[in-house]
């Protein structure tokens, strides 16, 4: 099994462009009914995010791995 070569840096920061995007989304209404910024949210996406797309890096490395 291949695991993805990113640094913790690119993650770090493709999980902060993400929560920042929602964040704004969610302060103009455009996410959720009214406006207001809802933490527990952007919590349980700061969290999630980096996991998940960790784990379909390592489906990406292991499919381009058996391509070969």
């Amino acid at each position: 099994m291949r695991l993805p070569n990113r640094s913790r840096s690119e993650y770090a920061v493709r999980t902060a462009i993400v929560v920042l995007t929602l964040a704004v989304l969610q302060y103009t209404g455009l996410v959720v009914d009214g406006a207001g910024i809802d933490p527990g949210h952007l919590a349980a996406v700061a969290v999630l995010f980096p996991a998940f797309s960790y784990l379909i890096d390592v489906v990406v490395a292991n499919v381009r791995a058996t391509s070969e």
